[in-house]
């Protein structure tokens, strides 16, 4: 998740060593660039890189357990590991009952997930979109909703993975719908991720009708969280719905809720009249529905 962000005591990053950004070696024994490794939630603050890849390898103490859910943080994080863990553990489970809602009953094969706490200020990662192994930032150390946040992103690929029908983690659609989920789930908790901004500041790319293959791109996400909000805000599909009709792009998904074929036309219209092309949006949330 990309995007400027301002001053905010809890999204302040932890001093970070610099890396060779190259090759990393993985704990699974494969040598692979980091980008080709992970999908990710990303914070501007801090890249998936070797370093972050290494840490995942350190000591690690378990926090608790749950029935969906291992938490467990880095030693070397001491009491905050603990006070980040006791955060994820609280919310955990109401959480993921949520998030099972949403997806029609369905539970993902392969649980409990292992939820480990990493020193850093990244985001959080996975190896694949079923990887049910979450690696989520410490922060600042503080905040034990935002990692719950981050965690909770990272489940609903793991869903979305299991439901197998399009919305793909490792492209805008999945990866759009992984931060709205969980902005729903944790509202206060997107300072620093949000990108809608990027792209209404960009030239606006359509990304309706095409479904970017990646989920690092700004503009492409931007364009994903936005139109994915203005169905359930603008339009007043529930997020059940929503994510009960996945397809190869979001025009597809727009197509099966509303038996049209103008998404992109109306969004996008919409967008400009209100955030007129070329003049700068000022816009640190990923959601301006209704309008």
């Amino acid at each position: 998740m990309c995007g400027e962000h301002g001053e905010s005591t809890r999204l302040r990053s932890v001093p970070r060593e610099a890396v060779d950004e190259s090759e990393v070696r993985y704990t699974g024994g494969m040598t692979e660039t980091a980008d080709r490794l992970v999908h990710v939630f990303r914070h501007p603050g801090e890249t998936i890189v070797s370093a972050t890849l290494d840490r995942v390898a350190a000591l690690f103490g378990l926090a608790g357990a749950t029935e969906h859910f291992e938490v467990e943080y880095q030693r070397h994080l001491g009491y905050v590991g603990q006070h980040l863990a006791r955060g994820v553990l609280r919310d955990c489970e109401a959480d993921f009952s949520q998030v099972t809602e949403w997806f029609s009953g369905l539970v993902p094969a392969h649980l409990p997930f292992r939820v480990s706490i990493v020193r850093g200020s990244f985001g959080a990662f996975h190896d694949s979109c079923a990887d049910t192994h979450l690696r989520c930032a410490a922060f600042d150390g503080y905040n034990g909703e935002l990692v719950e946040m981050l965690n909770m992103a990272e489940a609903v690929e793991v869903f979305s993975a299991a439901q197998s029908a399009g919305w793909d983690c490792g492209a805008s659609n999945g990866e759009g719908l992984s931060r709205v989920l969980a902005t729903e789930l944790h509202p206060t908790q997107l300072d620093g991720f949000a990108t809608a901004g990027d792209w209404l500041n960009s030239p606006r790319e359509n990304f309706v009708d095409h479904n970017d293959p990646s989920d690092r791109n700004p503009q492409s996400t931007g364009c994903a969280v936005l139109f994915l909000n203005y169905l359930h805000y603008q339009l007043g599909y529930d997020w059940r719905s929503v994510v009960a009709h996945p397809g190869p792009t979001l025009a597809a998904s727009y197509r099966a809720l509303q038996n049209r074929d103008d998404g992109w036309e109306e969004f996008s219209t919409l967008l400009a009249r209100h955030y007129p092309p070329g003049r700068y949006a000022r816009v640190t949330t990923d959601n301006v529905f209704p309008l």
